[in-house]
C-alpha cells in the first residue's frame, strides 16, 4: 500500500487574499499549516509521561491510529461566518496517500478549481511553496503568473483549513512537542485536562503554540493558541458537533467562546479508497 507523505505541520492562519477565495479576518484567530499526510505508529508513552498519555487517548477517541491510517480520502466544505453572513465556502478533496488535492469554491458567480500535489512543491522566487498543478477560473485554465499564483493560494487553503479539520489527529506527529500542564476550569465551569504544543524549528511557524483541552472521555473538548506575532494568546475555541464519519470522530464545528459558531463543516466524507474522476480536470 502506498504511505502518505509527510507530516501535518503545525503555523499560522494564512490570509488568502486574490482569486476571490478569501479567508475572512478572524480576529485572534489561528489556523495551521499541514504539509501533507503521516502514516504513523505512534511510540508507546515513557512510564510518567503524562501529555503523551493524554495524546494516546486522545487517538483514541478520534477512531484510533488504524482508522486515521487507513482513511485515504478526506472531503469537507470549509464554511466561514462573520456577523451572520457566510463569508467563505471552500470545497476541499484530499488523496492523503498521494498528495493529490483539488479545492473549489465560488465568489460573486464566478467559479474557482485548483487541482495540484500537496507532495511536489516548488520554491518560487517571488510566490514562496507553489504546488505543481493547474489551474480554472469561470472554466477557463489559467496559465504562468496567473497560475502560480492561484497554485499559491490553494496550497494556503490547503494549509490553514486542514488544521482547523484535523489538529487532534496529529497530536503524535514527529517534531510535536507536548507538556501536560494539569487541570484548566474553562468557561462552562468545567475542569479539563490541558496539554501545550510546540513545534520543531523548520515546522510551520515555530513561534505558535497550541493548547488542547481534553474532556473526561479523552476527546478535545477546546483548543487555544498563541500565534507567534501575538502579544497574548487567542480566545478559547470549542471544538463541537463531534459525529463518527467512516471509521473516525471528527468535530463539524468550531465556537468562539460565548459567542456564536463561526467555522463549521459541511459534506464531510472519508474512505479507505478514491471516488473514480475526483481529481480529473475539467473536460471542457
Amino acid at each position: 500500500m502506498t504511505r502518505p507523505g509527510e507530516a501535518l505541520y503545525a503555523g499560522r492562519l494564512l490570509w488568502l487574499t486574490g482569486l476571490a477565495i478569501a479567508a475572512p479576518t478572524l480576529a485572534g484567530c489561528g489556523g495551521g499549516s499541514p504539509e501533507g499526510a503521516s502514516r504513523t505508529e505512534a511510540a508507546a508513552p515513557a512510564p510518567g509521561d503524562t501529555a503523551a498519555m493524554y495524546a494516546a487517548q486522545l487517538t483514541e477517541s478520534l477512531g484510533g491510529r488504524d482508522a486515521w491510517n487507513q482513511t485515504r480520502y478526506l472531503s469537507f466544505r470549509w464554511i466561514v461566518e462573520r456577523d451572520g453572513q457566510v463569508v467563505a465556502n471552500r470545497e476541499h478533496s484530499w488523496d492523503r496517500y498521494d498528495g493529490r488535492y483539488r479545492v473549489a469554491s465560488e465568489q460573486d458567480g464566478t467559479s474557482y478549481l485548483l487541482l495540484f500535489n500537496v507532495n511536489e512543491i516548488d520554491a518560487h522566487p517571488e510566490l514562496g511553496k507553489v504546488p505543481a498543478g493547474r489551474a480554472w477560473m469561470g472554466g477557463v485554465e489559467l496559465s504562468e503568473a496567473a497560475r502560480d499564483s492561484a497554485l499559491r493560494r490553494g496550497y494556503g487553503a490547503f494549509i490553514n483549513d486542514m488544521y482547523w479539520a484535523l489538529m487532534p489527529f496529529k497530536w503524535e506527529d514527529p517534531g510535536v512537542h507536548l507538556a501536560y500542564q494539569g487541570a484548566r476550569t474553562l468557561s462552562d465551569g468545567k475542569e479539563y485536562a490541558t496539554v501545550h504544543l510546540t513545534f520543531d524549528q523548520g515546522l510551520g511557524t515555530t513561534e505558535d503554540q497550541y493548547w488542547g483541552f481534553l474532556d473526561e472521555s479523552g476527546r478535545m473538548a477546546a483548543w487555544q493558541h498563541h500565534l507567534g506575532r501575538s502579544e497574548a494568546p487567542g480566545d478559547v475555541i470549542w471544538w463541537s458537533d463531534w459525529r463518527q464519519v467512516g471509521d473516525i470522530q471528527f468535530a463539524m464545528t468550531r465556537v468562539l467562546d460565548g459567542g456564536d459558531r463561526f467555522i463549521y463543516f459541511e459534506d464531510v466524507a472519508v474512505a479507505e479508497t478514491v471516488p473514480e474522476g475526483r481529481f480529473d480536470p475539467p473536460t471542457r
